[in-house]
């Protein structure tokens, strides 16, 4: 996870997903005679110019404001400008420092009005019940030379689409707001947590109505209706289910977003269960209450992005720092001297590192955007990132996934054995947990035999194997929207154990070299209004693809988003106290090859520029 807006070169693309996901969930009904001006205006949609269907719109309002077409008309105009300002600004703006440059504040207060307009466009289409038939809307998401997604949406526009695209206009406003413009969240003075702030609370809103007119009644495939599709017809919502999204590749009638094969969670709130049972727990090498925490690196090249690695004897690190306006990985002294690049010759951003372990620890695995020219994020999550492995001096950089534009492939881990590696990929559009073998032979290094672990409507984030190579730790949004818990899924058979039940943040989970403890990040010891999103009372059905701009609300413009600690608990469940207490965001961890040390990151969400630091919690109470 890129904690705050640290996550800013995906977030856009991710909302902008997000407007197309929902837009076709569709109505049987036949479509009303139109104005001469809506007709007009949807020959402009399908040429796809959008002011002038704008102007088309306003001018069959004119002839009657009560008209839902027309209602409808301009909504959708409006909306197709604001998804043109993603495309042509705000991606570009969150490739680069977030420094002011000439013109960014023109363009933002274009973007601010743009969303304002769209915003107010739902109003009078939700108020009048509204639905609007579209035959063909062309959809490009990203750059034009090398786009996210390239479809139709078909079909009517209903008013739970004016639902889902009020709360994403919601969304993006309060993500530019906490950014350049953070409005002050005070705490009660009784204590407890303060109010959502007013655009996430009527983000809130909208996505419970959107929820509740999304399971009222399953969508019929068979006239290209989106939404809950019911396929084993026992009129319930669950994992047999599909979710329709009604955007086709052109000219055919293929989902661009097909999720056929992928679980349909409405919301699962699994019982808290236990890795390892205390009677198993090997007896503990520390104390775990008695450490103290030095600085590795910091400073504005202290880069916000995820992966840090420990050398296999424990007396080195490797982090990504910036360099020429370039993430690359440098190994170091676990004190931060005796600096060496191991990437700066290799081009692209490079990070998310980790050193393989095992009896064969003569290879790093990270990630890397050098293959896509309009690649943006970086290790915790995006599009364009791919997986390299490399020799431990930097040698023999070697590609080891090949993915479409779209795509990342992201927070990897080596098996303690050195011959597995998980890893997070979105290729079909979801964040599916993969598993490969890793291989060495004539053709060099590469992935053999990989299988999807996970694939469902939720998000799912990778975190490494447990020393019997039996399970892998997770981070999954299943119990419902944004109410991230970690889960062990066993290798084997894909069964799950839900290891956290808090309804803040949970993620980041690592478990120590001797399967006894788990260090993790969560954010459960401060206040935080976005706990009123995490209630569970929303489906997790569209975290796929909520979670990226989610990262955004999260974390910014706290107390309303989240701070988070280090913290640890027994393999059982037990004994969970925090490590820190800093009031920031901590999440990317790694703990030592003698389980002695956790390096953790650690970034100020208040600080213009996101100050980091990397830092290193050294246990004293060790045997």
């Amino acid at each position: 996870m890129n904690d705050g807006m640290l996550a800013a070169g995906v977030g856009w693309v991710a909302l902008a997903v997000v407007l197309a996901g929902p837009v076709a969930s569709c109505s049987s009904n036949t479509p009303a005679p139109q104005d001469p001006n809506v007709t007009a205006a949807i020959t402009s949609l399908a040429a796809s110019q959008w002011n002038a269907a704008l102007t088309s719109c306003l001018a069959a309002e004119a002839d009657n404001q009560y008209d839902c077409n027309a209602r409808y008309c301009e909504l959708v105009a409006r909306t197709m400008l604001v998804v043109n300002e993603i495309n042509t600004f705000l991606l570009p703006r969150y490739r680069r420092p977030l420094t002011a440059q000439p013109g960014d504040l023109e363009n933002l207060q274009t973007t601010n009005t743009l969303l304002e307009q769209a915003t107010t466009a739902t109003e009078p289409v939700i108020a009048g019940q509204c639905q609007f038939y579209l035959p063909t809307l062309p959809l490009v998401l990203g750059d034009a030379a090398d786009p996210v997604l390239t479809g139709e949406v078909r079909g009517f526009w209903t008013v739970r689409d004016a639902h889902m695209l009020a709360a994403l206009f919601e969304s993006i406003s309060y993500g530019l707001q906490a950014q350049f413009t953070p409005v002050p969240v005070a705490l009660p003075p009784d204590g407890g947590d303060p109010p959502l702030p007013p655009l996430l609370a009527a983000m809130r809103e909208h996505l419970v109505t959107q929820d509740q007119l999304l399971f009222s009644q399953p969508a019929d495939p068979s006239n290209l209706i989106g939404g809950w599709y019911d396929r084993n017809g026992n009129g319930v919502p669950d994992s047999a289910d599909e979710l329709l999204i009604d955007i086709f590749k052109p000219g055919t009638n293929e989902r661009v977003l097909d999720y056929s094969t992928a679980a349909f969670v409405k919301g699962d709130e699994m019982p808290l269960g236990a890795l390892t049972p205390t009677a198993s727990l090997p007896p503990a090498q520390c104390g775990y209450q008695q450490f103290h925490i030095d600085d590795v690196v910091s400073g504005s090249n202290t880069v916000t992005t995820d992966g840090m690695t420990f050398s296999p004897d424990g007396t080195q690190v490797v982090v990504p720092l910036e360099t020429n306006g370039k993430s690359q990985l440098y190994v170091m002294n676990t004190d931060g001297t005796n600096q060496t690049c191991l990437t700066c010759g290799q081009g692209g951003n490079n990070d998310g590192v980790r050193w393989r372990r095992g009896p064969n620890p003569d290879a790093m695995l990270f990630v890397s955007d050098r293959d896509h020219p309009y690649a943006s994020g970086n290790a915790g999550g995006g599009f364009g990132q791919e997986l390299y492995a490399m020799r431990t001096d930097g040698s023999e950089p070697t590609r080891l996934t090949t993915s479409d534009a779209w795509a990342t492939n992201y927070h990897e881990e080596w098996s303690p054995d050195g011959t597995k590696v998980i890893w997070g990929s979105t290729e079909s559009y979801a964040w599916d947990v993969m598993i490969a073998d890793f291989v060495e032979d004539s053709t060099g290094m590469h992935l053999s035999t990989p299988r999807v672990l996970v694939h469902d409507t939720t998000w799912w984030e990778t975190h490494g194997f447990t020393a019997d190579n039996q399970y892998v730790l997770t981070t999954n949004t299943q119990a419902g929207f944004q109410s991230t818990d970690l889960y062990a899924i066993h290798v084997a058979t894909g069964a799950r154990t839900r290891l956290t039940t808090n309804p803040t943040w949970d993620e980041h989970g690592h478990i120590s070299p001797d399967g006894r403890e788990i260090a993790w990040m969560t954010a459960r010891w401060h206040p935080g209004s976005v706990l009123a999103l995490n209630d569970g009372s929303i489906s997790p059905i569209f975290d796929f693809l909520w979670v990226v701009p989610g990262v955004f609300f999260e974390f910014l413009n706290q107390p309303a988003g989240y701070s988070s600690e280090l913290t640890l608990m027994d393999a059982d469940g037990s004994n969970i106290h925090a490590l820190t207490d800093y009031g920031k965001v901590i999440a990317d961890n790694q703990w030592s090859p003698d389980g002695t040390r956790i390096i953790f990151r650690e970034t100020d969400t208040s600080t213009p520029n996101n100050t980091t630091t990397i830092r290193l919690l050294t246990f004293d109470d060790c045997q």
